[in-house]
């Protein structure tokens, strides 16, 4: 792909695969809505390269929105599926955000896309706005939710509060199995290497298994994001008598660090490891200018993990609906097939999945 174009009013140009790797790698940073998923090294390895678009939207020649779009053709029928996941990147650093730049980026999104006859679904990083300024941007733009794409909650922290009034938050249950965390004589082991991150990785599979859940990528395909990327995760190890008992490695982009992977080992679940090396990730990020520490997630019925993250959310923090899917589509003859094609393989991969964690238990 290759074009560019003018929109009326002669403000915003559309550029669309103009950037390589290193052009990518130096743009994402410069937005708070950036995140890892947004990145070169995390879509190449999670979607392949060769399925990889970039748009770029420029207002007087300087970059003010961006999207990484992955595409998905059906065979035989020269149409098929573009998704933008954690994009389009449109809140630049240091600036309050502007909605015209988001609805530009929106239209050259949906007039590159839909006159190739290919469904556009974008996944919006972030969370819901409570006024719903946003969505309803969104609609205006052309774009309806896909409701059966569902949408997940996730517990965020505000990070701009001081660390006592922080600490002070925390779940009274919480707060007391961290005191006890403090008295065990952890080591706490900092830095970015490929080691580093095997370790906490090794953790994270073995966490799972012990739960009877698969993951989503393989450690090797998680090994490759880090070794890749050009803004790589902070990991954190937490050590016991030498032993690695819990792990965390976090994505530190734009304004929202993410809990992207962590695992705890029997030991560490005794010791209470986790409590502490989310205090200390929290005390480091603190300290690193992010404003918001998402967790990555909660269960709606407050099972399992989701109890540990709302205790560590505390008053403070923020219960939260994720955006979800939009979507828009010239709907032609061959749009129906599309939609066909994409549940036939939402349900192969369903299956897939269950049958692993089957095969696990």
């Amino acid at each position: 792909m290759s074009a560019a174009s003018v929109h009326p009013r002669e403000l915003y140009e559309v550029e669309v695969d103009r950037v390589d790797q290193e052009q990518w790698n130096n743009i994402v940073p410069k937005f708070d809505d950036a995140n890892l998923i947004q990145t070169w090294a995390y879509a190449a390895v999670r979607w392949g390269e060769d399925r990889l678009g970039h748009i770029v939207l420029r207002r007087n020649s300087e970059i003010v929105a961006a999207a990484q779009v992955v595409a998905q053709t059906v065979p035989v029928l020269g149409a098929g599926i573009c998704r933008v996941r954690g994009g389009p990147l449109w809140q630049i650093q240091g600036r309050d955000k502007d909605p015209e730049v988001l609805r530009h980026i929106l239209r050259a999104l949906r007039d590159v896309f839909l006159q190739r006859g290919m469904l556009l679904q974008i996944f919006p990083a972030g969370v819901q706005d409570r006024i719903g300024a946003t969505r309803g941007l969104f609609e205006e733009e052309g774009f309806t939710l896909d409701i059966a794409a569902g949408s997940q909650q996730t517990a965020l922290i505000d990070l701009s509060h001081s660390l006592e009034n922080l600490r002070q938050s925390f779940r009274p249950t919480w707060r007391r199995n961290l005191v006890l965390a403090e008295r065990n004589h952890f080591t706490i082991v900092r830095g970015d290497s490929d080691n580093l991150f095997e370790a906490v990785g090794n953790l994270y599979i073995k966490g799972l298994r012990r739960r009877g859940l698969t993951a989503v990528m393989s450690l090797a395909r998680l090994k490759e994001i880090q070794r890749n990327s050009s803004q790589r995760m902070r990991v954190m190890l937490c050590e016991h008598q030498g032993k690695p008992v819990s792990g965390i490695a976090v994505p530190c982009l734009g304004n929202t660090a993410q809990a992207f992977l962590s695992g705890t080992s029997d030991d560490g679940l005794k010791l209470r490891g986790s409590y502490l090396l989310q205090w200390r990730m929290l005390e480091w990020l603190k300290e690193n200018g992010p404003r918001w520490y998402d967790l990555d997630g909660i269960d709606r019925d407050d099972r399992g993990d989701t109890q540990f993250k709302l205790g560590f959310v505390g008053r403070l923090g923020l219960r939260a609906e994720r955006f979800g899917c939009v979507e828009t589509s010239h709907e032609g003859a061959r749009m129906p097939f599309v939609r066909a094609s994409l549940r036939l393989r939402k349900s192969y991969t369903d299956m897939r999945v269950a049958l692993r964690s089957k095969r696990a238990r």
